[in-house]
């Protein structure tokens, strides 16, 4: 019997949740058999969960739930598997399946609270030592998994892919325009997706305007907002699906600086409604985009604005050239489905981990 740990399904949607969320409609929908395990707390209104078989137990629904409230269901059964697709799965339940996204609390602490570095630091060595497997959303974070934590082998970890949700994020009709000329960002506000040298970049940008999308949280460090830039620079905060998908097809063009990734997300959802890509040159966003995308220096403001601007000052016509091989590429999805995850998933559960 294959349970998966619900409390995702009482948070917002941002990346890890849509992951969770996308993956369990895509087994949904290849009739692979589950059943969510959820606190008591209400489901969001985001989630569309009318098809899936659903179970509330317990009190709370913070980490206590999740590592002192949930053991407690699973006591007398026999032959299940846990699947926690959103981090730590609790430690006292031993037939699990943990999804490590990435290690960015390890690879710089000073991204995030201490109370944040703590708990991780602590607990997900526990987390995967209980573990029967670890899934992963890049062969990247694979390898950054087996260097932080080198007891695991290889085999005991597998690559599992995001992917941008096909009925949502696609090209739109071209029949309507912005009243100004933006270039997006998207991702939370926190230092590690690098918006300070982002917006500093941008100080030089003639006639075009940075619209970022995102909030920020309590669980990351301190990031500068410069006040001076804020007739170029504008913070949508966090917006509705519908809104984003807009932007995506109205943007000039879209700007990921991230510092470090477990995948990279944003940059997929760009290309799939037809949104040309600037982003870093680091290796996980190397095997994410591609040859699909224009990489910079994310630690070189004079770099990002470098790129930036010849990018704008490229002819109309070279930039429809560039959007129509990356859509090509894309849209429909080549390389990343949530169908061709959920299959990769399946096998794992039906081969590797016998239910």
């Amino acid at each position: 019997m294959l349970y998966i740990n619900g409390r995702f399904l009482t948070q917002p949607m941002t990346g890890v949740e849509r992951y969770a969320y996308n993956l369990c409609k895509a087994m949904e929908e290849l009739h692979q058999p589950f059943t969510l395990i959820c606190p008591q707390a209400p489901i969001q209104d985001c989630y569309d969960v009318s098809r899936m078989q659903i179970v509330h137990y317990g009190r709370g629904n913070s980490h206590f739930w999740e590592q002192c409230v949930l053991p407690f269901f699973f006591i007398g059964k026999k032959n299940y598997v846990v699947l926690s697709f959103t981090g730590l799965g609790s430690i006292l339940v031993r037939n699990k399946v943990m999804t490590i996204h990435d290690l960015s609390f390890l690879e710089n602490p000073r991204w995030f609270s201490r109370p944040y570095y703590w708990w991780y630091k602590v607990m997900t060595p526990l987390a995967v030592r209980t573990s029967k497997h670890i899934i992963t959303v890049s062969e990247f974070s694979k390898r950054e998994i087996m260097r932080f934590y080198p007891f695991l082998k290889e085999q005991d970890i597998t690559v599992v892919y995001n992917a941008a949700d096909e009925s949502l994020f696609r090209q739109l009709p071209q029949d309507f325009k912005h009243e100004e000329r933006f270039a997006l960002a998207v991702s939370s506000l926190d230092p590690r997706k690098n918006f300070a040298r982002l917006i500093e970049a941008f100080q030089d940008i003639p006639d075009c305007k940075l619209y970022i999308v995102g909030s920020s949280h309590r669980v990351f460090g301190a990031e500068h907002e410069d006040k001076s830039m804020q007739s170029v620079v504008h913070y949508l905060g966090r917006v509705s699906d519908e809104e984003l998908v807009r932007l995506y097809n109205q943007a000039v063009c879209f700007i990921f600086p991230s510092l470090y990734e477990g995948f990279g997300l944003p940059p997929i959802e760009a290309m799939s409604c037809g949104c040309p890509v600037l982003v870093s040159d680091i290796p996980v966003l190397h095997e994410v985009c591609g040859d699909a995308a224009t990489y910079f220096d994310p630690y070189n403001p004079y770099d990002i604005r470098k790129t930036i601007k010849q990018f704008l000052e490229t002819s109309q016509g070279d930039r429809n050239d560039v959007t129509s091989r990356r859509h090509t590429r894309f849209c429909p999805p080549v390389t990343f489905s949530w169908e061709k995850s959920a299959k990769t998933l399946i096998s794992l559960l039906k081969e590797k981990i016998p239910c």
